[in-house]
This record gives C-alpha cells, structure tokens and sequence, in this order.
C-alpha cells in the first residue's frame, strides 16, 4: 500500500493532467457527436416532415410516388411522339413567290405559293393575272415532285422549299 501511495505522490501531477486530457477528449467528443445527432434529427424531420411516421411507411408511399411519376412521364412521352408523327403530315413549308406573268402587267400580281409538309407532300397555289383575266393553278406535290408539269416559278419555289 506504501508502494501504491508513493507511486501516486510521485506522479500525481502527471496523473492529473492525463486525466484534465481524457476529460477534454471526451467533452469534444460528445461535442462533435451532439452535432451529428443534430445534422440526423434534421434529415430524419425532412424525411418524415415532421411527422413521426415510421421508415416503411415513408419509404413505401415515396415508392408509390415515384412509380406514378415515371407512369406518367411515360404516358407523356408516347403523347410527344404521337404529337411528332402527327406533326409530319401537317404544314411545315411555305414558299410565296410573286412575279408578273405577262408583260403588259405591272406590280407583281401574280404568284406562286407552296404548301409542303416534313416529307415534301403538299400543293402548289398558282394565280396568274392579266389585264383581261385571272387563272388559278392547284398542283399537288408528293416527295418534292409534281407530275403535272410546273412552270419555272412553281419549279423555283418548290425547289427553294426542298434544298
């Protein structure tokens, strides 16, 4: 025991101060560990919002939501495609050229106008104006071409529509 008391006479200060060192390691230790704890209290109240629901149930109703989410994002998509095969068939390229006709007439009156869709199908309008009368042309267009023959106006106005 006399051992045991010098020992602890001898080293006392050094005792003291290891321990002062262990108690500090261990006051920031609960102080770091307090923080976490906090930083997991606020994701655990975002996740629940608030409520203090249990992890199947949110887990289980965020599944849910997501599942709806992507069914209806696909449903949206097949609408788009839907939209853009659609939107192949519908007026896409429109081309007017005016020009004059016959000599003795002035002020451009005539014209040429283009109506194509995305795969070049469509009409091309023609109105050619005199002095004495005024004549109408429809000629349909499938892939850029006509088999009614085209004057050259209607061949420029188609051929700037399908560079």
């Amino acid at each position: 025991m006399e051992g045991i008391n010098l020992i602890l006479q001898n080293y006392l200060l050094v005792i003291v101060v290891v321990m002062l060192a262990l108690l500090i390691k261990l006051f920031l230790t609960c102080k770091s560990q307090k923080k976490e704890l906090q930083e997991l209290k606020a994701k655990y109240d975002f996740f629940t919002q608030g409520d203090d629901k249990n992890w199947d149930e949110i887990l289980t109703k965020t599944l849910t939501e997501v599942r709806a989410a992507k069914a209806d994002l696909q449903k949206l998509e097949q609408q788009q495609q839907a939209m853009r095969e659609q939107m192949k068939g519908c007026v896409q390229k429109v081309k007017l050229m005016r020009y004059n006709a016959f000599t003795d007439t002035g002020s451009n009156l005539s014209y040429s106008l283009a109506v194509l869709d995305e795969n070049n199908n469509g009409v091309v309008l023609s109105s050619l104006y005199g002095r004495e009368d005024n004549r109408s042309y429809a000629k349909p267009v499938e892939n850029g071409k006509s088999t009614y023959q085209l004057s050259d106006e209607e061949k420029e106005v188609l051929e700037q529509l399908t560079r």
